[in-house]
């Protein structure tokens, strides 16, 4: 694995879109879970605001970061230094490559999402409805753009569908983790039991979705099951998915016991923490995620 400031570069620019993506799946999940509630106004209103503040930053930041992904990409070929960035010649080849093609869609879809995420319940049910359509539609959209590089991109359409519906249940799971940690601190004890009760329905189909999709990528991008150990694509994998399996150990925890025993602050305290365990885990499985996409191919 050759690393460079380079593939530095493009490994960071690919975990700021990764924790776009999230931020945007974890916002669209809270607003249908939190969508009907009748409980304190201003309570509601305070989390729904740090939501949106939240997702907003992560979401320019992606903005910025696929604006930049087309200049990176040409000076990396350039091998120039950063001069090579402004380099005619390679941005021409960088733009008409699947790098432009992905940065092209890329930019009106965060673009798209952070007017959508700005506008949510500022007009009428109606525009609220249409405004979570049209998250949903841009989620997917940023989620598809993943398929033009990597290494799904010569796969066949069923296994890019199968790429989108595992990254769309990772980016929803990972993404609702902080906005749940959240409501620990700004909503009531019966809000925080509601919500968290919520979530762990839903949680049973997203790590359905995403158990049964991992495998299946997993069986199309490995020979042999001995690749699992003998390929650092291999032994990432494994590396990920510990770390998942630490986490559903750690959501079931939460949905079996923590939320069942919320009655008091500290019932809260204890969930508190452990979500924050599971933040740090999430994070460092997009790390992973990021570093075998961008440097790290399956064995040939």
């Amino acid at each position: 694995m050759e690393l460079s400031y380079w593939s530095v570069l493009l490994l960071l620019l690919k975990l700021v879109v990764y924790v776009a993506s999230a931020a945007l799946a974890g916002t669209l999940v809270l607003r249908l879970l939190n969508r009907n509630n009748k409980a304190s106004a201003n309570n509601v209103a305070t989390f729904n605001n740090y939501i949106k503040r939240g997702a907003l930053v992560c979401l320019s930041l992606a903005l910025i970061a696929s604006i930049l992904q087309v200049p990176i990409e040409a000076g990396a070929m350039a091998e120039s230094g950063f001069s090579g960035m402004t380099d005619a010649f390679m941005l021409e080849i960088a733009w008409k490559s699947v790098i432009g093609e992905q940065a092209l869609v890329r930019m009106p879809a965060f673009l798209l999402a952070i007017v959508a995420v700005s506008t949510w319940g500022k007009y009428s049910p109606l525009f609220n409805t249409l405004n979570i359509l049209v998250t949903v539609v841009v989620l997917i959209v940023i989620t598809y753009s993943f398929t033009f590089t990597g290494h799904s991109a010569e796969k066949n359409l069923w296994i890019k569908a199968l790429l989108v519906l595992h990254v769309l249940a990772i980016t929803c799971w990972v993404g609702s983790l902080l906005p749940l940690y959240k409501s620990c601190q700004l909503l009531a004890l019966t809000e925080v039991k509601r919500l968290m009760h919520q979530f762990g329905q839903l949680a049973i189909m997203i790590i359905v979705l995403l158990l049964a999709s991992g495998i299946t990528l997993i069986l199309q991008y490995l020979d042999t099951v001995a690749d699992l150990f003998t390929s650092s694509y291999g032994q990432l994998i494994l590396l990920k998915l510990l770390l998942v399996s630490a986490m559903l150990m750690l959501g079931a925890w939460h949905k079996l016991s923590l939320v069942p025993q919320i009655t008091e602050e500290h019932h809260v305290l204890t969930l508190k923490r452990s979500i924050s365990i599971e933040m740090f885990i999430a994070l460092t499985v997009l790390i992973i995620t990021s570093i075998f996409t961008t440097l790290v191919g399956p064995p040939i």
